[in-house]
């Protein structure tokens, strides 16, 4: 299908980034083209010129001295909310967000876009505030923040503000047109893995889902797929601790002889848990296909009950070479939200060379149908402000992750 086409200047840029990150030419970074005909972004002659907003007719004005770090020589503003100091490993996502923000900016938005990163400290109010500030700095639109509290304050001052936010939470409570989420969500996740496993004719699916809010969003998913598909899906609840494990495990022994297929998405050491505990009830697992997800990316396959096993996964066809000039560059191993941080900038950059500051952000725009290519896979994003993603599922063979349904390349029905 056809993608239209760029400036020689960005497709230059694009061409650097790509032998920059594996050596060779691979067509990774934005090997759709993001789908956007090529125009050269608002010629913008001074730092305090006006701009108009992206969702309004008000200008938008920078100030010579926002807060925070800045880095960039672009004429078009761009603010990133990070939980900096937050508690936890709260900091240590942002600090990936950051840093795959700063790769990107060096291969893509270094004289089109000026990068301010403000610290939310993990907190709602201080998120408002960070928007705010951005608002009143004349940022054209607002990346980040992390939490989905954060995102619901901080879209209260940016989406009246004419602001588009594209923020990293997964909860879908807070999306909504204008505040667009670019993370994984569970809805996503659970409908790739079960129409996967309902093409491989599993028709009678026990689920054990935690006892919370994601629990709760599967569950959903669950019983509207299984309405639809002539599926009998049984669903245990269980609390996150080794008893409440323990007693959902004895609960389900006997349902779950009836399964063809046994689903649990929670990642860590849950799956294992739960798979060892009903081997111990009597349980025959050799005839039953476990189902993972996404999250099992903090799974380690060392148990021989999770030989054969299925689980949904990003698409990482093109992080191996990103993720070696990460650890290059910051001495560490990436994560995924390294990967989103280097997504959301590549993203607003692209945009804003194809589309200008003042038309990048407009539904027609960030809503395109044939979507976007990133270091983790396709994407798009809808009306509703979720995204869809290309999601590969992996067998684990040998104690390792093998893909065996690929990510698709492209969108059906773009």
């Amino acid at each position: 299908m056809g993608f239209g086409t760029r400036s020689a200047a960005f497709s230059n840029r694009m061409n650097d980034a790509v032998n920059a990150l594996s050596g060779k030419k691979l067509a990774i970074i934005l090997a759709m083209g993001f789908g956007l005909s090529a125009c050269q972004s608002s010629g913008l002659n001074g730092a305090t010129e006006g701009l108009s907003s992206t969702n309004n007719t008000q200008q938008i004005t920078l100030s010579p001295d926002p807060k925070g770090e800045v880095f960039g020589q672009g004429q078009t503003r761009i603010t990133l909310l990070v939980p900096k100091t937050a508690p936890g490993n709260a900091a240590s996502i942002a600090n990936e967000i950051r840093n795959g923000a700063l790769l990107a900016l060096q291969d893509f938005g270094q004289n089109t876009i000026q990068l301010v990163i403000k610290d939310t400290k993990g907190q709602a109010a201080d998120a408002q505030g960070a928007t705010s500030e951005a608002v009143a700095e004349g940022s054209t639109a607002i990346v980040g923040p992390l939490f989905s509290s954060s995102v619901s304050a901080a879209s209260g001052i940016a989406v009246p503000a004419g602001r588009t936010m594209i923020a990293f939470s997964n909860d879908v409570s807070v999306a909504r047109r204008g505040v667009y989420l670019l993370s994984y969500t569970q809805q996503a996740d659970t409908i790739r893995m079960m129409n996967y496993a309902l093409s491989l004719g599993k028709r009678n699916i026990h689920a054990f889902l935690s006892n919370n809010v994601i629990g709760g969003l599967q569950e959903t998913v669950l019983r509207q797929l299984s309405g639809g598909a002539g599926a009998n899906i049984n669903i245990t609840k269980y609390e996150l601790s080794g008893p409440g494990i323990e007693t959902a495990v004895r609960e389900a022994a006997v349902a779950i002889t009836a399964a063809d297929a046994i689903y649990i998405p929670e990642g860590g050491q849950i799956p294992g848990a739960i798979l060892s505990g009903l081997k111990r009830a009597g349980v025959e697992l050799a005839n039953k296909q476990v189902l993972g997800s996404g999250q099992w990316e903090s799974v380690k396959f060392d148990k021989p009950e999770l030989e054969g096993a299925l689980y949904t996964g990003r698409d990482i066809t093109n992080f191996n070479a990103f993720a070696s000039r990460y650890q290059t560059t910051y001495n560490t191993q990436p994560g995924v939200f390294a990967a989103l941080g280097y997504d959301s900038i590549t993203l607003v950059s692209s945009l804003i060379s194809s589309k200008g500051a003042t038309g990048a952000f407009q539904p027609t725009a960030i809503e395109d149908r044939r979507g976007f290519a990133g270091i983790n896979g396709i994407f798009r994003f809808k009306a509703d402000g979720t995204a869809e993603r290309g999601l590969a599922v992996y067998k684990v063979t040998g104690g390792a992750g093998r893909p065996v349904s690929p990510a698709p390349t492209s969108f059906s029905g773009s």
